[in-house]
């Protein structure tokens, strides 16, 4: 069987990947506003309360999440500099 994947022409891949970045930038943006939510609502919070607790595990899956998408974000960029 042959593989029919569609082709992409050059300009449409520099459209495609341009994109992909200002979607990362968008999302690292998101993901810093709702890491410094989570960290106000804990700052605020008594210590070991209900609503500290889940805002520092918040902060911390928003800081993990927010390298991650960085990384990915970098290497786009890298990819669209090699282009």
């Amino acid at each position: 069987m042959a593989n029919h994947a569609p082709t992409v022409s050059p300009p449409q891949a520099d459209n495609f990947l341009g994109r992909s970045i200002d979607i990362a930038n968008l999302s690292l943006e998101s993901i810093n506003k709702l890491r410094t939510l989570f960290q106000s609502i804990s700052l605020i919070s008594e210590s070991n309360t209900t609503s500290q607790k889940p805002a520092v595990i918040g902060a911390h899956l928003a800081d993990e999440r927010a390298n991650l998408i960085d990384c990915e974000r970098e290497d786009l960029e890298k990819l669209e500099h090699k282009q």
